[in-house]
């Protein structure tokens, strides 16, 4: 039986009856199917598992909702279960086989997520902010040094994963192979350079996917920090951010500069509309340091010399007019899965996430991504502190970098934090949203 809880001031104990509240609170989610997917990202990705993570990690967590028997729905996680739902009538237009592995995994992936969602919103007592947002700022960390290992080993691919157990006709499969077989960088060299362009990706399969991991869990990060209110975490804070920056540098990734750039106003914007003065100053203090850094590092004439020689930007617009265009072919169903482009190499409904939704699914399914991510941003908006509010940015750099990012790997650290926020908002007498909340040490000793 599933309860659906539609405002905030509805109390548990009103929506099932005492004793089945303390029936459903007997039966604790254990917190390991989450933390194993947090903490074992390293783990994961050496195998060639990094993809399936969430996949595999959902088996436990549905056979222990099952057992909890009656499952909490707060707002806002519907629309995430809708858009899976959307997934599967849209394989009636696959018309290849390697088509179909793709959209497998991506049906799995998508569904994984939802359940863990789910999970989090049940899981509140074993699972408190603090122990997923210091999680993510885990993954976070291991960006950092995954862009440091694509520096120093840019040739480098992973062989030894479980990508060698499977069928040809599976491993095989170019999208497939690059889950499972992944590369430390990607190394360019488009006509008229002077030099290879060496991006770091790792542990991604392309490097826009490590820029856009970092700008949504950079905000994470910074969330964290401020969650725990010590000056050790916000030391470790700022040394990672520095350390964070030759990777950075070495991408020459647009998307991540606008999505740090934009993560950044947006909360100096909602800072000053709150009348919160003293830390907007603080955040424009860092954030104009920040920028000087930029400009001393080389980062922007990196950016400049690539688009010398690789300028995305027209032909992406090309491509964003073929996939609406081709969409209305099939405006319900949508194709399932990219096709090839009419005049481009690159494939139609792989740059960007609500193309690809568009594309693959049609506008219906554009809708559901739309409002699982949109209105996640909208209704977290009333963040009550500053660690909230951060948390929430990365809800929104998430929905803004979706308009030319794919976003498959990283929508797991959004919908993450999606469901942490919401629960706390809507479930109720939550230590975290609040304008004065528990600090993380705190929290820690009082679990």
């Amino acid at each position: 039986m599933t309860s659906l809880i539609t405002s905030p001031s509805r109390s548990l104990l009103a929506a099932t009856g005492q004793d089945a509240d303390r029936e459903v609170e007997t039966r604790v989610l254990p917190a390991w199917p989450v933390l194993t997917v947090l903490w074992g990202y390293p783990i994961f990705w050496l195998l060639g598992l990094l993809p399936f993570a969430s996949v595999i990690m959902a088996i436990p967590m549905v056979a222990f909702l099952i057992l909890r028997r009656r499952i909490l729905i707060v707002p806002g996680i519907l629309p995430w279960i809708g858009f899976v739902l959307w997934m599967i009538p849209s394989a009636l237009m696959i018309d290849q086989v390697g088509r179909a592995v793709g959209l497998g995994v991506r049906i799995s992936q998508f569904l994984a997520l939802a359940i863990m969602m789910v999970y989090i919103v049940n899981a509140r007592s074993s699972l408190s902010p603090r122990r997923i947002f210091n999680g993510l700022t885990f993954i976070w960390v291991f960006v950092i040094i995954g862009g440091y290992l694509g520096m120093l080993f840019p040739e480098t691919r992973l062989t030894l994963t479980i990508g060698l157990l499977l069928p040809d006709a599976i491993a095989g499969n170019d999208y497939v192979s690059e889950l499972v077989f992944p590369t430390l960088a990607e190394i360019q060299t488009p006509w008229g350079a002077e030099e290879p362009f060496v991006r770091p990706s790792a542990p991604f399969s392309y490097t826009n996917g490590w820029g856009a991991a970092m700008a949504v869990l950079t905000p994470i990060a910074i969330g964290t920090a401020i969650g725990h209110r010590t000056a050790r975490a916000m030391w470790f804070l700022v040394l990672a951010l520095v350390a964070a920056i030759p990777p950075a540098i070495a991408t020459t990734n647009r998307g991540l500069f606008l999505g740090i750039a934009g993560a950044i106003v947006y909360v100096m914007f909602c800072l000053l509309v709150r009348g919160r003065i003293l830390a907007f100053v603080w955040v424009s203090l860092l954030s104009l340091a920040g920028t000087l850094v930029l400009f001393l590092s080389g980062f922007l004439d990196g950016i400049a010399a690539r688009q010398e020689t690789v300028d995305t930007t027209e032909g992406r617009g090309n491509l964003y007019a073929e996939t609406f265009e081709r969409t209305l072919e099939s405006p319900v169903l949508g194709f399932g899965a990219p096709r090839p482009s009419y005049w481009s190499e690159i494939y139609v409904g792989t740059q960007g996430a609500i193309w690809n939704a568009m594309f693959c699914f049609g506008f219906v399914g554009l809708a559901l991504f739309l409002g699982a991510i949109v209105l996640g941003a909208v209704r977290t908006a009333s963040a009550p502190n500053l660690s909230a509010l951060w948390i929430h940015t990365s809800v929104v750099v998430a929905a803004f970098l979706s308009i030319f990012y794919g976003l498959d790997r990283q929508l797991v650290f959004v919908g993450i934090a999606v469901a942490v926020l919401l629960r706390e908002k809507y479930l109720g007498n939550s230590s975290y949203w609040t304008a004065q909340p528990i600090p993380f040490a705190r929290a820690r000793n009082e679990e």
